[in-house]
């Protein structure tokens, strides 16, 4: 799939750390302005969102359920463009699961506003705290999302692990659809694995600002991991 989406400067904003929301506040406070597929679904950055999430539909999750989200660098923002597709999954009605695999600079929380108990580095800590590791979002119905949680000193080792594995065979036993966002490829290994482990990908890219040659290193770093390099998500 050659998938080019182009988006405006809105989704370029990096989430801020957000104040406790306000009570009788409506749940969109709690979301930061980048995510436009919430805040905004009848606008054109949300309608090129629409035609990211079909052509997924269509050609990857009619028969796969897990899908990462992949950077070359930090500054693409992967972790953006990743929160804003399970947002337009969700809206379709679909029970869809977001998972922050960043256990370098996790974003999720910030994004959307939630203050985790725990996240996923306990749960490939074989800790028991499913329940609370799976978090709901008040603002969009049939969207959960696991956070990094406590950041670990050894986040490459956790993510090879087994228990990576197990998540994401088991996850989508409840999840129509289950995006996992990573850190930046060409920055830390890590995105490798959790592509290899996801078995497809997306690389979100920066219009004049990822380089051809950064973009052929990502494509030859997934090559081995036999993860399926779905497209590109072309950023402004």
């Amino acid at each position: 799939m050659n998938a080019a989406v182009q988006t405006s400067a809105t989704l370029d904003s990096r989430p801020a750390e957000r104040r406790a929301r306000p009570r009788g506040a409506h749940p969109l406070a709690a979301l930061s302005p980048a995510l436009v597929a919430a805040h905004a679904p009848a606008g054109s950055q949300a309608e090129s969102l629409r035609e990211l999430r079909s052509q997924l539909l269509l050609r990857w999750f009619h028969e796969h359920r897990t899908l990462a989200v992949i950077g070359a660098h930090e500054q693409d923002g992967a972790d953006v463009v990743a929160a804003n597709i399970a947002i337009a999954m969700a809206q379709l009605g679909e029970s869809t699961l977001l998972i922050d695999a960043n256990l370098r600079d996790p974003r999720q929380h910030l994004l959307f506003g939630l203050r985790p108990i725990a996240g996923l580095s306990a749960l490939l800590q074989n800790r028991d705290v499913h329940t609370e590791a799976v978090m709901s979002v008040p603002a969009v119905e049939h969207l959960h999302v696991i956070c990094a949680g406590n950041l670990p000193a050894n986040p490459q080792e956790l993510v090879s692990r087994t228990p990576l594995i197990y998540l994401l065979k088991t996850l989508p036993e409840r999840f129509r659809a289950v995006i996992v966002a990573t850190p930046p490829a060409l920055a830390y290994a890590d995105a490798q694995i959790i592509a290899a482990r996801a078995r497809g990908c997306v690389l979100v890219t920066r219009r004049h600002r990822t380089r051809v040659a950064d973009v052929a290193r990502v494509k030859s770093q997934l090559e081995p991991a036999q993860a399926v390099l779905l497209g590109a998500v072309i950023r402004e």
